[in-house]
């Protein structure tokens, strides 16, 4: 009987070939190797372990701010409390250019939350001024002959002097048009303790304008929900009257900022919109671009 499960086969163990000989001796060759790695790892702990706090303090605000969390703090106690301490953080703000150098330490309780809010800082809102026509927006509402974007300064109005970046708006039309977005703030990297118990100001802002040949309205309201959409903030603007030629057709800003808004918000709904007081046909209502909503450091 021949090949795999032949009794014949399974006798007496052969003697290794002195080819096969070399890959046992090979692997014990490789132990001294290992074993020099952890030594040599060994050193480079206890040296670091050796270094005075400022230095320490350096080398270790060199790393990747996850790789302080998730790593560096479970190294040892010394290196948690270096961790969990102001002084590496403030200086990785200072590195970073968060912060001036030479920044008084006593300005900031919890530097390292202010490192994360501000790495993190950036308008919450997706397509604020138009440019992927109503992509990101929802509950959009076309009251007469609906939303539409257009590009600066369009007809009777002016360029938006505030951010040359922005080049288009959206325009209202003589019913109301409104349209919303809501904003996860977890899916965006802010974690229940930060919102919960430091509760960084929310600050949200929009740009309106009318026409010089037409009076609007325009109405701005934000909420802030609980993880079952339940209200525990809001801002209203209420509906604010432009009139014709008001200020030259200027562009206005409204802004406004939550704080202490207690425990458990987890969500940020921000909705605007606009009609023309003429009831013209077409897009003589108010026009809103450049919205945004930031959680500040």
């Amino acid at each position: 009987m021949d090949g795999d499960g032949d009794p014949e086969s399974m006798g007496q163990p052969e003697e290794a070939s002195p080819e096969e000989q070399p890959d046992e001796a090979s692997a014990e060759e490789e132990r001294p190797e290992d074993q020099e790695e952890e030594e040599e790892e060994a050193v480079a702990a206890a040296y670091l372990d050796e270094l005075p706090e400022p230095l320490l303090l350096r080398v270790l605000a060199a790393l990747p701010a996850a790789e302080l969390v998730q790593a560096c703090r479970l190294v040892c106690l010394r290196w948690k409390e270096l961790v969990d301490g102001a002084p590496l953080w403030l200086l990785k703000c200072q590195q970073e250019g968060l912060v001036p150098e030479g920044g008084a330490e006593e300005e900031r309780d919890h530097w390292q939350q202010f490192y994360f809010l501000s790495k993190r800082r950036r308008n919450l809102l997706r397509n604020p001024c138009g440019e992927e026509d109503l992509e990101g927006w929802c509950d959009v509402e076309h009251g007469g002959d609906g939303w539409r974007v257009e590009e600066l300064p369009g007809d009777s109005g002016v360029e938006f002097t505030h951010d040359e970046s922005v080049k288009k708006y959206f325009a209202s039309s003589f019913e109301w048009c409104r349209k919303a977005q809501i904003i996860d703030l977890q899916a965006e990297g802010y974690w229940e303790e930060l919102l919960d118990t430091t509760q960084p100001a929310i600050v949200v802002k929009d740009w309106y304008s009318g026409r010089s040949d037409a009076g609007c309205l325009y109405e701005l309201t934000v909420k802030l929900l609980s993880e079952h959409e339940d209200v525990l903030a809001e801002f209203s603007s209420g509906q604010v009257a432009v009139p014709q030629d008001s200020d030259g057709g200027g562009w206005l800003e409204i802004s406004h900022t939550f704080t202490d808004y207690g425990p458990g918000v987890r969500f940020v709904r921000f909705e605007h919109g606009g009609q023309d007081s003429v009831y013209w046909k077409g897009w003589f209502g108010a026009r809103v671009t450049n919205s945004s909503v930031w959680v500040e450091p």
